[in-house]
């Protein structure tokens, strides 16, 4: 829907073409009953041209997210309210149609002063409903952005996700093919994590993940990301960064880790990480560099866990 802001000049520039359009039919004799419909018709043309037909697919189509049962009811409803507005908006109309045509049947002659009052009234009318319609389609636009954030949020450690992970991997790789990108990956993986669930349960497990991406989200900068990469597996994109950089992060989060400890029901959970480091290369993309630094993971595994891995 254009913005409401228009409608007043939409409005005023119609009036205008109105006016000059019936001083020169009155001066050429035309019927009064055909000045009304001319001038209602001028001013839908005038809305039309600037928008005001809109096809309803289409609107939701590029508002809207169709991808979960709650995106869809409120398309829905954004549906329901746009057909709303359109039929108070045609209501509005022909009402007040019927009463410029009713004024122009008891006058001879169009009472110009009349006519603006009839059309302030409808100008009114007509804003009234539209803000109601704006204010309605953007609380549910809010909602569906609300909706979409929460989509790329892992439930459990509020880190991103997947989903995440794909649609930043897209934006920051565009150019990977062109030029070499001051980029970063980090794969982290929490040593020996099923032991840790099959000795304190699976509450203290969730504890560890949660206590793991507290420390992650306060040891990046504002535009680094930690994503939850699958189970016990995190992953850290390092946007704008050299790699030694990178490497002393990974190096302090590792060693808050293995000097702090989790302390579930009087018992102690000792922590620590195998991680696998890698930086972009020409030509790269996210998959590569995740299957780099998913192998220096396997390998600080293989030779001994608690151990960063640089490729």
């Amino acid at each position: 829907m254009p913005a409401e802001e228009n409608i007043d000049e939409i409005i005023k520039r119609s009036c205008d073409e109105i006016h000059r359009s019936i001083s020169q039919k009155k001066e050429s004799g035309s019927d009064t009953s055909e000045l009304v419909k001319e001038a209602i018709d001028t001013f839908f043309q005038e809305l039309k041209k600037r928008g005001f037909s809109i096809d309803i697919e289409e609107y939701i189509g590029s508002k809207l997210e169709k991808k979960s049962k709650k995106c869809l009811e409120i398309a829905k409803e954004s549906i329901d309210t746009f057909k709303q507005t359109n039929n108070n908006l045609q209501e509005i109309s022909e009402a007040h149609t019927i009463e410029i045509e009713r004024i122009a049947e008891e006058k001879n002659e169009i009472d110009i002063q009349s006519f603006k009052n009839r059309f302030a009234a409808f100008q009114h009318d007509l804003l009234q409903e539209l803000q109601h319609a704006n204010d309605i389609i953007k609380s549910l636009e809010q909602e569906v952005e609300e909706l979409q954030k929460q989509s790329n949020i892992d439930s459990l450690t509020k880190l991103f996700n997947r989903k995440a992970l794909e649609i930043d991997g897209r934006e920051l790789f565009r150019h990977s093919k062109e030029r070499n990108l001051n980029i970063v990956v980090l794969m982290i993986d929490v040593d020996d994590f099923k032991k840790i669930n099959d000795t304190f349960g699976h509450i203290a497990g969730d504890k560890v993940l949660i206590l793991l991406a507290k420390l992650f989200k306060s040891s990046i900068r504002e535009y680094d990301k930690a994503y939850r990469y699958g189970g016990e597996e995190f992953l850290i994109i390092f946007n704008r960064a050299q790699k030694e950089n990178a490497v002393k992060v990974a190096e302090r989060i590792m060693k808050a880790v293995r000097n702090n400890k989790l302390i579930y029901k009087n018992q102690v959970i000792r922590i620590t990480l195998s991680m696998g480091l890698t930086e972009h290369q020409k030509g790269d993309t996210l998959e590569s560099m995740i299957e780099r630094a998913d192998a220096a993971v396997y390998q600080a595994k293989q030779e001994g866990k608690n151990r960063l891995v640089v490729r």
